[in-house]
């Protein structure tokens, strides 16, 4: 029977924290679409495709899919959040925390966001990046949001009720920290946890286990990667998953984040040999395929497929688009790999919702999680069945990684150097 659930409201965040499972060697599928009743893995990670909708509809999706696959009260669940708190986080969660309190009576959400290996850190209830402020970075500011990151604000604003389970706590011996869980959960709905360091993702892990379905973890892939641990389901010992490398075919890499690492990986992977970019001007993807030259580059990608090289695909940074148009960037994207599926080795995804609508163009429905190229870069391989079955898909959050991330898994991939983790 299936032992833990994974909801995630992008790709990259589901495959981000599903592959943690795998890593543990749990069996471990990411499912795209429906499939309930379907398999038997140990873990299931699901995109819901949320963050793109409406907060009324993303909140619905998240309570069906709670009902759909959650109704089992042993059933672990572990709702995966932005760790740069992106989505509709309130809402969304205010939805979980109702649909599995038909099933566990006393469910409460511990949530601890920090992912410190990409700078991400909660303390006194403010989410950091780098030390900074969450809210006076980049990153806010080019989702355009608003406010300040301070989770307990955020969520009582959704009407959620929290308690905040500091530093100290969470530092203290376990038997110390097991009682702050349980004097907060008297009051709240949510605890709220500050963590700066692995080890603190672990200490809060550990000490919730015991309360076992009734709790409702909720994180970023740093919490999700201490879980299968603390909660008695890993697999130390079994058998590699890793893929055998090289890939036989060219690698398509298509880009659709526009954040700044994503800019400077895209340019770094561009000085390999064989590699061919093609940038598309934003107006080009947003014209659609009637346009002569949006032809003309799809053109240009197959040619250079079938030459053998890998490809770049990826919009031009201007002009600048607004946030709210970004999504049918990601569109025509897929759109211009509709017919490439079965002509590469490798598909490599930067930005969960680009990642998303790719594969729901070449109609895949779940992936097998196999491992990490490296951290924050799952890998896997089309379960579903079709045309691209056992293609090697690999993901990446647009602000995830160093400059050399792509050209690290080019390399991987296609085997050159190294294994992967």
């Amino acid at each position: 029977m299936r032992r833990l659930l994974i909801l995630a409201d992008d790709l990259s965040g589901a495959a981000d924290c599903g592959v943690a499972c795998a890593n543990a060697g749990l069996n471990t599928i990411v499912g795209l679409r429906d499939i309930s009743g379907s398999s038997t893995e140990e873990a299931l990670s699901i995109d819901a495709d949320t963050r793109r909708l409406d907060a009324g509809t993303a909140a619905a999706r998240m309570e069906h899919l709670v009902h759909t696959y959650a109704a089992e009260p042993e059933i672990l669940l572990f709702r995966k959040i932005d760790s740069t708190l992106r989505g509709h986080l309130g809402l969304e969660l205010s939805a979980v925390l109702r649909a599995r309190r038909a099933s566990v009576r006393h469910a409460i959400a511990v949530m601890a966001p920090a992912f410190p290996a990409f700078g991400r850190t909660t303390v006194n209830g403010l989410q950091h990046l780098y030390g900074l402020p969450l809210h006076r970075s980049e990153v806010w500011r080019h989702q355009q949001m608003s406010g300040k990151a301070h989770i307990p604000a955020m969520l009582q604003a959704a009407g959620l009720t929290t308690a905040q389970v500091s530093l100290t706590a969470v530092r203290s011996s376990s038997i110390k920290l097991h009682r702050a869980f349980t004097a907060a959960r008297e009051t709240a709905a949510v605890l709220i946890c500050d963590a700066e360091t692995d080890a603190d993702l672990v200490s809060i892990a550990e000490a919730t286990a015991a309360l076992g379905p009734e709790a409702i973890w909720v994180g970023s892939a740093g919490l999700a990667h201490c879980l299968p641990s603390a909660a008695g389901l890993a697999h130390p010992g079994r058998e590699d998953l890793a893929p055998q490398l090289p890939i036989a075919g060219p690698i398509l890499f298509v880009i659709g984040s526009m954040s700044r690492i994503s800019r400077q990986q895209v340019a770094m992977l561009a000085t390999s040999s064989g590699v061919r970019v093609i940038t598309i001007p934003p107006e080009i993807l947003l014209s659609g395929p009637e346009s002569s030259a949006w032809h003309t580059l799809e053109s240009e990608a197959l040619h250079a497929i079938q030459q053998g090289q890998d490809v770049i695909l990826a919009p031009g940074s201007e002009p600048e688009v607004e946030i709210s148009r970004r999504p049918l960037l990601s569109y025509a994207l897929s759109r211009i790999c509709a017919s490439l599926p079965n002509r590469i080795g490798a598909l490599v995804a930067s930005g969960g919702e680009t990642a998303r609508m790719v594969l729901d163009a070449w109609d895949i429905r779940a992936l097998r999680l196999l491992g990490e190229l490296e951290t924050g870069v799952p890998v896997s391989v089309v379960a579903s069945e079709g045309i691209c079955q056992g293609l090697t898909v690999v993901t990446k959050a647009g602000e995830f990684g160093t400059t050399e991330t792509l050209l690290h898994c080019r390399e991987l991939l296609h085997n050159r150097r190294g294994v992967f983790l």
